[in-house]
């Protein structure tokens, strides 16, 4: 990783005075102190730079041979210095007690912000850069071991920062999804920042399709108008639940036409295979295999290959899914490569929505409307749920 000097926005005069490059210091005013005092490290007490200049915002810089610790970062970037200030002055606002880049010793870390509220406090990390998700848990898990819980934030990528809001289908990597949160009834979650338009961005009732793909509803609101805790977004509307239905359904038609059209292993592609061996044409896979049920994104390939495959083991042992058990369930998934609690959710949420609608493992074709996987989607957005 290419190391940059580290830009703060605090240190400390002579007199161990605290100062904060808030924005309501002028440059001209910056200009002019400089010249007068001298700044040192809140940390290692060397002596740093005060730099004003016309385009990155003012902030302060440790001379290059000092040895101050924290001395080299990721790279503080223009966006790095505007958001963690501007998230400062926002929490200065709503919480009593804020530090702005406070060095916690017990650690050798220095969150962007602290904050500290009645029930704890909270390390505020604004994150610009992509860097190891392993660095991140670390640093997390430092936290949590003194016990903070941490709060990331990811500042808005580009490609999202132009998106039209309301539902639509986005495109996370894996470390994005580093940064989902999951609440109820809310679900999976990504909220990002973006300090040049200082607007948030909510990418909310997140459905996995497969690989990197989401379905999700893009929101975003100005930092004038946000609370803390942060705001919780809207429930999905009945209009915005049609709309994630006909993107799905537009996604599963696309990937079995793929599996047709693209493939190039012949027998040996499995999906193909198991079609052939169960005597179904994968356009005419029946329309309850390939559903968008809770943890589905457990399994990175689309809803149709793992439901396909369980479906497909389902018969090989003689199970109809009204007879099969958790313990069954678990056997099965801990066959799996990379198995996890997760895919044995998913199957168990798989099961219970098809015993709910009268499908079972023997039948050819159901009476499966697409009324049905509205239904599936309304219960999984809003947080209703089917009973068994």
């Amino acid at each position: 990783m290419r190391k940059e000097w580290t830009l703060i926005l605090t240190a400390k005069t002579e007199k161990g005075k605290l100062i904060v490059l808030s924005r309501e210091l002028e440059r001209e005013r910056l200009r002019e102190w400089r010249k007068v005092q001298a700044f040192f490290c809140t940390q290692c007490n060397s002596p740093v730079q005060l730099k004003v200049g016309d385009i990155i915002i003012p902030h302060f810089a440790h001379l290059k041979d000092a040895a101050c610790t924290t001395l080299f970062s990721e790279g503080e970037s223009k966006a790095h210095l505007q958001g963690k200030r501007q998230l400062y002055e926002f929490f200065r606002k709503k919480v009593r007690q804020v530090e702005l880049e406070p060095f916690l010793k017990m650690l050798s870390q220095r969150p962007d912000i602290l904050i500290t509220t009645q029930s704890g406090s909270i390390p505020i990390e604004f994150q610009c850069s992509t860097i190891p998700i392993t660095d991140m848990e670390s640093r997390s898990a430092g936290y949590r071991g003194i016990g903070m819980k941490p709060l990331w934030i990811l500042q808005t990528p580009a490609k999202f920062s132009a998106l039209p809001t309301g539902v639509g289908m986005f495109h996370f990597s894996k470390f994005h999804e580093s940064f989902f949160t999951h609440s109820h009834p809310e679900g999976q979650l990504l909220l990002t920042y973006n300090p040049q338009t200082e607007r948030f961005h909510y990418f909310t009732s997140l459905v996995h399709i497969a690989g990197k793909r989401y379905i999700g509803i893009h929101r975003t609101l100005p930092l004038s108008s946000q609370v803390f805790p942060f705001a919780r977004p809207k429930t999905p509307s009945e209009v915005e639940i049609r709309r994630y239905v006909a993107l799905y359904l537009s996604m599963r038609h696309k990937f079995l036409q793929s599996r047709v059209l693209l493939n190039t292993r012949g027998v040996n592609n499995s999906f193909l295979r198991m079609c052939y061996e169960l005597r179904v044409i994968p356009a005419d896979l029946p329309p309850w295999i390939g559903l968008p049920v809770p943890f589905s994104e457990s399994f990175r390939g689309h809803d149709c290959e793992w439901q396909l495959a369980f479906y497909y083991y389902l018969r090989r042992k003689g199970f109809n899914f009204k007879d099969v058990s958790r313990n069954q369930i678990r056997n099965y998934v801990s066959g799996l490569e990379e198995s996890s609690e997760e895919q044995e959710k998913a199957c168990m949420n798989y099961r219970n929505f098809l015993i709910s609608v009268d499908v079972d493992s023997d039948q050819k074709a159901a009476d499966f409307a697409e009324e049905k996987i509205v239904r599936l989607i309304s219960e999984r957005l809003l947080a209703k749920r089917y009973e068994n």
